[in-house]
């Protein structure tokens, strides 16, 4: 890839060509992130802002934009903290840097920093038993630690895949072994320690572990710790109960109309500690400054947060405890994401430019990671990347390959990211009906480059239309597939 000797060559040869791929991928990346601190340093605080509300202002042209807050710091200086767009549309209540907004599963890293705070004071171990604080739950005889809890390798199920729960159950407002009830006693997905799956369950019962341990309600040692002390004057538990000034309302989109509509009803009893909290982009980032510089918790503890990451399927990117460790043109990346009813979240920070940024957005059809990547790109980019326009070439062919596989029972399923793969296999025989009902593929056209970054197909089979969202990794791999119907024209 003859002689003993040839063989041994071309061996040589073959070992040495991925190092020296790797060497070449290394300095190319180093180049890349010494480029992108040169234009970060250049910009003053006017030219961020600018940049920032150019890319705002190209999203806002989206009929999935409602508001957004967004935040920039270099190092540990804030350099914009506003509002865009509309918090309440009934009211046509503009966004400030004072709304709060839910952060959904940005509220875990709170919840690993409050382990680690009870930690430090001695009132629990990472190793502890889960039993030693929830007893109550059936693990089956397993033994399950607050460690495998923080970076989800519990094998402790989801309970928001549950039967009936979004439709019904996520709705009431259910106490703690009303929710449990829901997936204790239920096989695990793997055995503790063995495998990385994330889990919402997971920081549910972390967070009940804090109130335990604390002897003080989650909220109350939130507000009490961090909340107060470090000036987060927009963040806290987001009770349903309670009146919280300047709360923003959620909304989700219909793509068949265009239409905007109040997102569906959540208990915010239910999120519990992996995804109960509101709060502004401002806040966010104040709080990562928090967190990173010893103030939140200590140095060490932070430390443990990044430094014992698991892998997980996410090309990449492995997980620590309530944060999400990777990787971009040779940067470090440290972030986290959180998506719930109405709303999502993005909190990132590249340590080697010293970036910062958080957004979060009231729509759920308007994903914050994509303006967030926006962001990064105008601020570390001479000339902003003007969003691609047309489709990629290898997304119709990956497109017509699937639909075909799926109508012949037989998916490549390393086609696929292991999750997508995982849930076209459990879902095959459901899949077969739906297509033998479509019928025969007429024709393929493309209709857009969504916001994510996706393609976007009609598909127009014999008896029904259906709109395709397709977004393939770097080798070409199929890393989601969204479709649904259209309605006849």
């Amino acid at each position: 890839m003859s002689s003993v000797t040839m063989a041994l060559a071309a061996g040589a040869l073959a070992a040495s060509l991925p190092v020296q791929a790797q060497e070449m991928g290394r300095a190319r990346d180093q180049a890349a992130q010494s480029h992108q601190e040169q234009v970060l340093a250049g910009l003053n605080d006017a030219d961020i802002e600018r940049r920032v509300d150019a890319v705002v202002d190209e999203i806002a042209t989206h009929p999935e934009f409602v508001g957004l807050s967004v935040a920039v710091a270099r190092g540990d200086r804030i350099v914009l903290d506003r509002g865009y767009g509309i918090a309440d549309l009934e009211w046509n209540a503009p966004v400030d840097a004072s709304t709060t907004f839910r952060i959904g599963s940005n509220t875990k890293q709170f919840t690993a920093a409050a382990i680690l705070k009870l930690a430090e004071q001695g009132k629990l171990g990472l190793d502890d038993p889960l039993s030693q604080y929830v007893p109550e739950f059936d693990t089956g005889g397993r033994v399950v630690t607050v460690r495998q809890m923080l970076n989800h390798t519990s094998g402790i199920p989801e309970y928001t895949i549950q039967p009936d729960f979004f439709p019904n159950l996520s709705r009431l407002d259910l106490t703690d072994a009303e929710l449990l009830e829901l997936v204790s006693g239920k096989p695990f997905d793997f055995e503790p320690g063995a495998e990385w799956r994330y889990s919402n369950t997971n920081y549910y019962l972390l967070g009940m572990i804090v109130a335990k341990a604390s002897g003080r309600p989650y909220a109350a040692f939130l507000q009490e710790e961090f909340f107060t002390p470090l000036g987060l004057a927009h963040t806290r538990y987001g009770s349903e109960s309670e009146i919280i000034p300047r709360r923003a309302q959620g909304y989700s989109f219909d793509p068949n109309t265009g239409s905007l509509s109040n997102d569906a009803a959540i208990s915010m009893n239910v999120p519990g500690g992996g995804g109960g909290l509101v709060s502004s982009a401002g806040d966010l980032v104040r709080w990562q400054i928090a967190l990173t510089n010893g103030r939140a918790i200590s140095t060490a503890s932070f430390e443990q947060m990044i430094g014992s990451p698991v892998e997980t399927d996410q090309g990449d990117t492995s997980y620590g405890f309530g944060l999400q460790i990777g990787h971009r043109d040779g940067q470090r990346v440290i972030k986290h994401s959180g998506g719930i009813n109405g709303f999502h979240s993005d909190l990132i920070w590249l340590p080697d430019t010293a970036l910062r940024v958080a957004v979060i957005s009231n729509s759920e059809a308007m994903p914050s990671a994509v303006v967030e990547e926006r962001i990064i790109a105008a601020l570390t980019n001479e000339v902003p990347p003007v969003p691609r326009t047309t489709p990629l070439p290898e997304t119709e062919p990956a497109l017509r390959k699937f639909i075909a596989d799926i109508v012949a029972g037989t998916p490549d399923y390393s086609t696929m990211l292991p999750l997508g793969a995982e849930a076209t296999r459990s879902m095959l025989p459901m899949l077969q009906r739906i297509y033998a009902d479509l019928g025969p593929l007429r024709s393929l056209e493309f209709t857009e480059v969504t916001l994510e970054g996706a393609d976007a197909y009609r598909a127009n089979f014999a008896n029904a239309a259906v709109s395709y969202s397709v977004l393939l990794t770097e080798d070409g791999k199929i890393a989601r597939m969204n479709f649904r119907p259209l309605p006849p024209e």
